[in-house]
Order: C-alpha cells, then structure tokens, then sequence
C-alpha cells in the first residue's frame, strides 16, 4: 500500500505535469496580476472622484477620472480573461498526459493487479478522478491564485492609504485562520471518501452490467438493484456531510465579512471630522469597496477549498494507482527465431502469499511441434501453466524456459511474441473483423489475415459477410456465434509467427457444422506449432502426442492416451468420471 502523501506533495508531482506546458503559465503569470491590479485601482480611482471633486462641489478632474475608471474596468476584464482560459488549456494539456500515464501504467501491470481491482475502479480514477483534477484547475486554481493576490494586494493598498483602519478591519484575522483550517481538514477528509464511494459505485455498476444475461436469467434484478440503491445512498451520505461543511463554512464567513465592515466604519466615524485623523469620507468609501472585495475571495475560499480537496483526494487516488507496482520483472535478453521448446524445471507458484500453492515442483518438457495435452480436475493447476508460461503472472520458483532461455531473462515483448494463446472465452473487440485478427499489429498485413482465416476455417463464415473482413463486430463479440468467435480467437493465433501455442479449448456449445471447422483449425495448428492444450474434450486428449495429468498442482502420469488408461490411475478415473467428452 502506497504511503499518504501531503498535499504539497501531490501538487508538486502534478507539477511536474504541468510545466512542459509552460508557455501558457507565462500568459497567466502576465494577465493574472494585471486583473488584479485593475480591481486594486478601481477603489483609490472612486476615493480620488469623492474627496477631490463631489466632496469638493466641483467637477474638475471628474471626466478624467471617470474615463480611467472605466479603462481599468475594461483592461481588466481582458486580463482576467487571458489568464483563465491560459490555465484551461494548460490544465487540458497536462491532464491529457496524466491520463496517458495512467493508461500506460495500468497497460503494464501482472494479471495479479486486476485479480484485486475492479473494472469500474480503474475507470473511476483514469476518467472522473482526473476530469476531478481538471475541473479545480480550471476553476478552482484560477481563482485561489486570483483570489490570493487580491487579498494581499488589498490589504498592501488598505495599510497604505491608513493603517490603522486596517489593523480594526482585520482584528478578526486570527480567528478566520483557525475557522478556514478546520473547515479544509473536514472538506479533505469527506472529498476522499466521495471519490472512494464514487469508485465502489461506478465499479459495482460496470459488473452488474457486463453480468446482466446472468441476472436476468437467475431473476437477481431486486437485489442488485437493492445492492445499487445502497451503493447510491453511501455517494449521496458523503456528498451530504461535505456540503454540511461547506455551507457551515460560507455563512460563517459571510457574517465575519459584515462584522469586518462594521467595526471599521465605527473606528473610522469615531476619527471621522478630526484634521489630524485623516479620514475622509473618499477613504471610508475606498475602505468598504477594498472589504468588499477583499471578502468575497475569503469568503469563496469555501467553494474553492471544496474544490481544491476534491482535487488533491482525486490526485491522491491516482497517484497512488501509478505508485502501485505489479509488473512482470523485465528481462534484457531478447529472443528471436524461437523453435518452440518448452521446459518447466521444479516449478512451483501461489497466486499470494497467503494463498495455497496451485503449482508445487511441476517438471515437464516439450519438443518443438509436439502436442500435449493437461488434464486435471479443476483447480489442478493446468490453467496456470498456460499463464506462467505467457508471462501474465510472474513470482514462480523453479525454472521455465523456451528453447533453453530463461523466461525471466528474456524481454517479456518477446516471450508474448513467441507464446500466444486461444483463450477458452475469446475476448473480441469492437472493430472489424480483420482487426479482430490483427489486434492491430502492424506485422500482420490484410494478406497474412485472409491466410490465417483460410487456416482457421474462419474464412467459411466471414465471407458471407456483405462486407468481408470489413465486418463490424460488436464489444466481446455479441453478434457473432460462440463458435465464430472461437474460429476468430484460432485466426487471430494463427497470424502471427509465435511457435507456441496455448490452446484454451471449449467446443461443446457449438453446432456440428462449426464443431467440424474447429476440428479442422485445431488439426492445423497441431500441424504447424508446438501446442499445450488445456483439454476439455477427450476427442482432443486422443490426438495430442501426450498427456500430463495434474492432480494438487502436480503432474502424477505422464504417457499417450492408451498407456495412460492401460494404468488404470487417475487418468482412466477421470475419464470415466466424465471430465471430457
């Protein structure tokens, strides 16, 4: 678990982030205290009009005082507005890279790392906790910067023009410290638990949808919707006590605000009329405009500090994703022109450490273009074989190698070159059907995809297609066969050069005629590659030019399909149990 971080912390390493953008932080340097120095001229500009010209009974002056008014008005607002939409696009610009960051991140991680996170919590922190961090750098950032120089500017202007009615019209500074730091500690700590309530919404979400056919069909609809309506009432809670606060936090500046203004009109009507004092009725009208502007930002500082602990909650959230390490370890010896021998050497593994070992002392060896197949109950460890041997998980004990390298010696780029897989639920895209076959590799040409579907048995289908491989196929392959999608996943393995092949394969759902396809793409592939077939079917177990039969993570015979019957060991139990059909 990734230690706490302050939040000065987390707002530098987004700095990091920010400043290859600097060219627009320039424009916001430049225009942001421009702005604020229009709004500080607006008040001495009105104290100038009253004591020289309306107090005065004359007008002389008051024409060009007015047209500089106005001037600072207008200039600005352009400044203000340069420097807001300057930090936009900075803010666009580098939250775009954090997103890329946190894609990439999360593209490199184990299997391991999304066995413990949901699908919905990883969306969560790439799409609403960075769109978080936007949001309070357009807004909330733009005006704590604004808002900071116009209360120092304005306090700089109010103890020049008469420092004692500064000091009466602050008295109250000291408490407002102390009110504004309690209310940022409360609004910190219900902005993170938003955003967790928010992940465990969307990631609840995300499975009950990818889950329905089975809620549908197992009439489960009233407790995920009971289970929803909680998870919903748990965000709005949250949501709730924070805008509690936040509230709380407004009214009390609001009535500090007018009992500022209070006190320094009373200090200043007891000076008021006094030569020596200096206080004319120009300052005490500055004096109030300067308060009135002093105290919105202050007063603001609810919203923005809202705003800004949303953010650091949401920084905190994704830079503790990035700080999350579960890689495979990466090897510097590359590989190429593989034969596709296999050799596991006393292989043993557990998903945890606190988990069971699935895999314990496993040795076995594979001869290039030799089919064998694994069979075992399941929980046997056959599965497991497949993953270690792709690299999706890593922490095995023992040695694995292909053609004699060490796989965790080898670039992990080239082992996945070199060992693919045609998983038992394959996973399609939406795109065509030819991307589907590519997954978008530039290695695999249109003419390399049209061969492997001829190979596979998947042209059968495909080209009865109106639009060939130029189908659209539906996310996970929805208006596609079980079979088509499995003909697909055969295709998809035959197009690249990998040696090795992992076969998942599940063919009882499927009609005949297809039965019959994938019979025949399997026998290509049995052909072409060495080939460790997780067996479900004994028509299969019967082909393969071995079998390993794993029982607790060990493999306990070893043998063809006759001699392995001829035993009468666990092999002919299975069988006759009915494992494979």
């Amino acid at each position: 678990m990734p230690e706490r971080q302050g939040d000065w912390a987390l707002l530098r390493r987004l700095w990091r982030y920010l400043r290859h953008h600097r060219r627009w932080l320039w424009i916001v340097v430049v225009t942001t205290p421009l702005g604020v120095l229009g709004g500080l001229l607006q008040p001495v500009l009105l104290k100038q009009g009253i004591d020289h010209s309306i107090a005065a009974g004359t007008l002389d002056g008051l024409g060009l005082i007015s047209l500089a008014f106005l001037g600072v008005v207008a200039a600005g607002f352009v400044a203000r507005t340069l420097g807001s939409v300057g930090l936009q696009v900075m803010g666009l610009h580098a939250l775009a890279d954090l997103r890329r960051d946190i894609f990439r991140h999360v593209t490199r991680q184990s299997q391991r790392f999304f066995d413990t996170r949901t699908t919905g919590a990883l969306m969560t922190r790439t799409v609403n906790d960075v769109e978080a961090l936007y949001e309070s750098l357009a807004f909330g950032a733009v005006g704590l910067v604004t808002d900071a120089l116009t209360i120092v500017g304005t306090l700089v202007a109010m103890l020049l023009l008469d420092w004692r009615l500064t000091l009466v019209s602050f008295a109250i500074g000291p408490v407002l410290v102390v009110v504004v730091d309690v209310f940022r500690r409360k609004l910190r700590v219900y902005s993170t638990e938003i955003r967790k309530a928010l992940s465990a919404l969307n990631g609840y979400f995300a499975e009950q949808i990818y889950g329905m056919t089975v809620i549908q069909l197992y009439g489960a609809e009233p407790r995920t919707r009971k289970e929803f309506r909680g998870r919903s009432y748990a965000y709005l809670d949250a949501y709730r006590r924070s805008n509690w606060w936040d509230a709380g936090l407004y009214a009390i500046m609001d009535g500090m605000s007018a009992l500022a203004v209070g006190l320094m009109l009373w200090y200043g009507a007891v000076r008021f009329g006094a030569p020596e004092s200096g206080v004319t009725l120009g300052l005490l009208v500055a004096f109030i405009d300067y308060l009135n502007k002093v105290f919105v930002p202050i007063r603001e500082f609810s919203g923005r500090f809202a705003t800004l602990q949303q953010s650091v909650a949401a920084l905190e959230r994704v830079f503790g994703l990035l700080d999350t390490e579960d890689r495979i370890a990466e090897g510097a010896r590359p590989l190429s022109g593989a034969r596709g021998e296999v050799r596991f050497e006393r292989v043993s593994f557990a998903y945890g450490p606190d988990r069971p070992p699935v895999l314990q002392d496993v040795t076995f060896s594979v001869r290039s273009c030799e089919v064998v197949a694994l069979v075992g109950a399941t929980g046997s460890g056959k599965t497991t074989i497949g993953k270690l041997l792709t690299r999706t998980y890593d922490g095995y004990t023992g040695s694995i190698t292909l053609d004699g390298e060490e796989l965790r010696a080898l670039r992990v780029a080239d082992v996945r070159d070199n060992v693919t897989v045609v998983h038992q639920d394959p996973h399609l895209f939406d795109g065509t059907v030819a991307e589907n076959i590519a997954l978008w590799s530039p290695r695999v040409d249109e003419e390399r995809v049209r061969a492997a579907a001829r190979q596979a048995r998947a042209d059968t289908f495909v080209s009865a297609f109106p639009d060939g491989y130029a189908h659209h196929v539906s996310e996970r392959g929805a208006n596609l066969s079980t079979g088509q999608k499995q003909l697909l996943a055969m295709a998809r393995a035959m197009a690249r050069e990998a040696p090795v092949v992992i076969l998942d394969e599940a063919t009882a759902s499927v009609d005949s005629m297809t039965e019959r396809l994938v019979d025949e793409a399997v026998a290509e592939l049995f052909a072409r590659k060495t080939v460790l077939v997780i067996a479900h079917r004994l028509s299969t177990i019967v082909k393969a030019d071995r079998i390993l039969v794993l029982h607790h993570g060990r493999i306990v015979e070893e043998g063809t399909h006759e001699q392995l019957l001829a035993q009468g060991g666990r092999y002919k139990l299975l069988v006759e149990s009915g494992f494979a059909r």
